[in-house]
């Protein structure tokens, strides 16, 4: 049996060649218990990101392994069956395009950020209007009369 652990975890650091691992049971009851934190339990601003090219376990091992290193990343949630990774950020220290960019040069070419969470967009778009200049709106045919 020791001899066929090397060959699964060989095929898994491989990547692409396995699609399931099998997990050990145990009868030991005093076996400590990890207790798995659910994501982004702290409540931190999400971005979330289109992932094609996935299309293995370790395709999301690979994409949780990038998008996890990079600056302000809290938290990662990586979904195979729709392509997609949602990621609990700093908004002061992430950076969604070197993200992105990171994921291209780990050959997932087409991946982008599709949305991000309420605040994130709430505070860019105040962002935008506060740099952008004030336009004036058409005058109503009403308008153009009494100036007249």
């Amino acid at each position: 049996m020791k001899r066929l652990a090397w060959l699964g975890a060989a095929l898994l650091a491989v990547g692409c060649g396995t699609s399931s691992v099998d997990v050990a049971k145990t009868g030991d009851e005093s076996a400590t218990v990890v207790t798995v934190a659910k994501f982004n339990e702290a409540g931190a601003p999400t971005v979330d990101f289109s992932v094609p090219g996935m299309h293995c376990e370790s395709c999301v091992a690979h994409v949780e392994g990038i998008l996890a290193a990079q600056p302000g990343v809290k938290d990662v949630e990586v979904d195979l069956d729709s392509l997609t990774a949602k990621v609990a950020v700093d908004d002061k220290a992430f950076d969604g395009d070197k993200a992105v960019a990171a994921l291209v040069d780990m050959q997932f070419d087409d991946a982008k950020v599709i949305t991000a969470d309420a605040a994130a967009a709430a505070k860019a778009k105040a962002k935008e209007q506060a740099t952008a200049p004030a336009e004036e709106a058409p005058a109503t045919p009403a308008e153009e009369a009494a100036k007249s």
